[in-house]
């Protein structure tokens, strides 16, 4: 990944994560701008072929992603980040991000469902929830910001060299 398509995707993630985690959303005005942006910079450094890998990229987050929205899933700012992230990354690194972030998303419910657990749940009460209802009391309506997976699944790739 070219060191700008690197600052741009870091930038994108950073304000992501930022507004996710404080207020559960992520602005159509972040994702709309840094799509827009991704094709640019793919069309001006790359000129075609750029704005190809750009729509492959964009298409490669959002569909995927767009489809677990539909099925309750997931929230549309994050759909709607990954397909500004493919706009800067393409369809490769897109979709490593996307599958490695979903593991690790799998990994946070799995201790979110132990939290649940009898001998668990009196110690899991004392953690500090602040997306509305606590694990602990179980049912429908625990919500998890999606930006807590994705941020150590690009670092991870980022470690990795998996971008190349």
């Amino acid at each position: 990944m070219a060191d700008w398509s690197l600052a741009g995707t870091a930038a994108l993630l950073a304000a992501a994560c930022w507004t996710d985690v404080r207020k559960l959303t992520i602005p159509n005005a972040l994702t709309i701008s840094f799509a827009a942006c991704g094709f640019a910079y793919q069309g001006i450094y790359y000129g075609a072929d750029g704005l190809a890998l750009s729509a492959w990229g964009a298409a490669a987050g959002f569909l995927p992603l767009y489809m677990m929205n539909r099925l309750g899933g997931i929230g549309g700012g994050d759909v709607k980040w990954f397909g500004a992230y493919g706009s800067w990354a393409g369809p490769v690194a897109t979709l490593k991000l996307l599958v490695l972030s979903i593991w690790i998303a799998g990994a946070f419910a799995c201790l979110l469902l132990a939290a649940r657990l009898p001998f668990v749940r009196q110690w899991a009460s004392r953690w500090r929830w602040p997306w509305g209802k606590h694990p602990s009391e179980g049912g429908r309506g625990v919500r998890f910001p999606f930006m807590l997976a994705v941020a150590p699944g690009f670092f991870i790739l980022l470690a990795e060299g998996l971008y190349a």
